[in-house]
């Protein structure tokens, strides 16, 4: 396997990691859109919550794929 396949493995994976995640910030980012006023408070809270969650996730995902390409690297 030359380099080039394992680079594209690699973006294959980060890719299928960060779509999920992704997936829950368009979901809960569109019901507030959509429905923000006919949710209750506490509704708005936990979609806002759950957004805030899944790009942290992602971020993590994103710090760790770069911390992996500089050690790499050095």
């Amino acid at each position: 396997m030359s380099g080039g396949d394992g680079q594209d493995e690699r973006l294959v994976a980060l890719v299928h990691d960060l779509r999920t995640p992704l997936t829950i910030v368009q979901g809960f980012a569109d019901l507030l859109t959509r429905s923000g006023a006919a949710l209750t408070e506490q509704q708005r809270e936990e979609y806002v919550t759950r957004i805030a969650a899944a790009a942290g996730e992602m971020k993590a995902i994103l710090d760790d794929e770069r911390a992996r390409r500089l050690s790499a690297e050095a």
